[in-house]
């Protein structure tokens, strides 16, 4: 294991479980289906939002590195604009994910804790990180468990341009502009194909689901 462990105040060890997939992938109807079934899911881009808030260090380093430009009106760091700052540049987007994924992973375990700390007795010990960056940022090492969601490229751009409202070729781009499937697979302890209805999705994850579980008995047992 990776992380520093984890445990609950009834003594369990929390299982932690990654999932991540391309956009469009259905990562948010796994997570869906995976609090219905107990776990406690931490949503990293949320958490990312959280730890660049005006006050934090994250924000004051960012302002620092990128300058003023990287703020909106209101004095919040503007993420479309830091986006904008370093989508051409290699080098400042290095920089930027140096700056706040130490960041985004420090918070995502003491959010980890903290769930631990609450925990009743019964409940599963399995806390689920929600990060499409998981590949990306080479954060693989940090679970017990990594689920990976992937679809055919066809299929999520029509479902980009039928929810989100995008244009095809911008469609295109987002998916081109994140670490491909292969890459993602090569990590996973399993993989889920959500090609299919989301009835098939539910069905794959209640099935993996009851190996999770087992797992994370099996790691304070």
């Amino acid at each position: 294991m990776g992380h520093p462990e984890v445990w609950g105040s009834a003594g369990e060890r929390i299982f932690v479980v990654g999932v991540t997939g391309g956009i469009a992938s259905g990562k948010t109807e796994v997570d869906q289906e995976l609090s219905d079934l107990g776990a406690v899911v931490i949503d990293a881009d949320q958490v990312a939002r959280d730890v660049v808030l005006a006050g934090t260090p994250t924000h004051e380093t960012l302002i620092r590195e990128f300058g003023e430009v990287a703020l909106t009106a209101n004095g919040e760091i503007d993420r479309a604009a830091l986006a904008g700052i370093v989508f051409e540049s290699p080098e400042k987007l290095r920089l930027l994910n140096s700056i706040t994924h130490p960041a985004i992973f420090h918070e995502m375990a003491r959010r980890v804790q903290e769930y631990a700390d609450r925990m009743k007795p019964g409940e599963p010990p399995v806390a689920v990180i929600d990060a499409a960056l998981i590949a990306d940022a080479g954060a693989s090492a940090i679970f017990d468990f990594l689920l990976v969601v992937i679809a055919d490229e066809e299929l999520r751009v029509r479902r980009l341009i039928e929810t989100r409202g995008m244009s095809e070729p911008e469609a295109r781009q987002r998916i081109a502009s994140q670490v491909q499937d292969p890459a993602r697979v090569e990590i996973a302890n399993k993989v889920i194909e959500n090609n299919g209805t989301i009835d098939d999705l539910r069905f794959h994850v209640r099935e993996i689901w009851e190996e999770i579980s087992r797992r994370a008995r099996d790691s304070y047992s």
